[in-house]
């Protein structure tokens, strides 16, 4: 199925119609297309909330005379009738316009931007990096020990990071680890997920889908994410893609010592 194929079959799919044959296509697309599973999760909310919204007004007389009078069932009594539909069609407009800022306001979060920001923080010491420490083995040995899912140690001195310190936080929710260091004399974050953890990010979960290394860009800097084992991983800063590139196909790569 392509875009317009799957999005025609919305209404089926949200209400859990059709056949089997229908809803796996549909979800096998979703899987592969960013902009589709954004688009679903949109609409799916906007049903909700405006079903949340009809259900918590009871109907009325003058309500439901408005309703058959749009629909051609009853024609309007008076003119005064004819005003109370116009300000009950205004209302709704004004609802549904409500509901939609909401829906878009709570579309999903992008791991670019947020990843720049919690950069920007360590790169500019808005951020204390929460354990500084020149070692790789040390700072491996301290992300282990605070978060639930596996990490890697930092990638080797001679792919050109040098770390300096390491800290644990939450990206959309969920728990993330970072590494901070150089990358000559650029400051370079090394943002870590779990590998599942992607599934909040829908456009960046798509792209490493296609492209085992995802090269992206979120104002003055360059990004690189890619899957190494159980990680997600994001090389984030102000320098050379390529230079990224390198780091993050180093992360894990030092030997470990246990």
């Amino acid at each position: 199925m392509n875009c317009h194929e799957v999005r025609q079959h919305w209404n089926l799919y949200h209400d859990s119609e059709g056949d089997a044959g229908l809803h796996f296509q549909v979800n096998e697309h979703l899987a592969a297309c960013a902009e589709c599973a954004e688009w679903f999760a949109l609409q799916s909310r906007f049903e909700d909330a405006l079903a949340e919204k009809l259900r918590s007004r009871a109907g009325t007389p003058v309500l439901w005379n408005q309703v058959l009078s749009r629909a051609g069932l009853k024609r309007p009594a008076s003119v005064v009738r004819s005003w109370l539909w116009l300000g009950g069609m205004a209302a709704c407009v004004a609802l549904i316009g409500a509901i939609l800022g909401i829906v878009n306001r709570a579309s999903p979060p992008d791991l670019a931007k947020l990843s720049a920001a919690w950069h920007q923080r360590l790169a500019t010491g808005q951020e204390a990096v929460q354990f500084a420490n020149e070692s790789d083995l040390e700072v491996e040995r301290y992300l282990r020990k605070r978060v639930a899912f596996p990490v890697r140690c930092p990638p080797r001195q001679d792919t050109g990071f040098a770390v300096q310190g390491a800290g644990v936080g939450a990206l959309a929710e969920q728990p993330a680890a970072y590494l901070s260091g150089h990358v000559d004399d650029a400051p370079v974050s090394i943002l870590i997920l779990p590998r599942d953890g992607l599934a909040s990010f829908p456009r960046q979960q798509a792209a490493v889908r296609t492209e085992p290394t995802h090269h992206s860009r979120e104002g003055q800097y360059a990004m690189v994410l890619g899957v190494i084992d159980q990680n997600a991983v994001l090389v984030v800063g102000a320098t050379d893609p390529a230079r990224l590139e390198k780091v993050l196909r180093a992360y894990g790569t030092y030997p470990e010592i246990h």
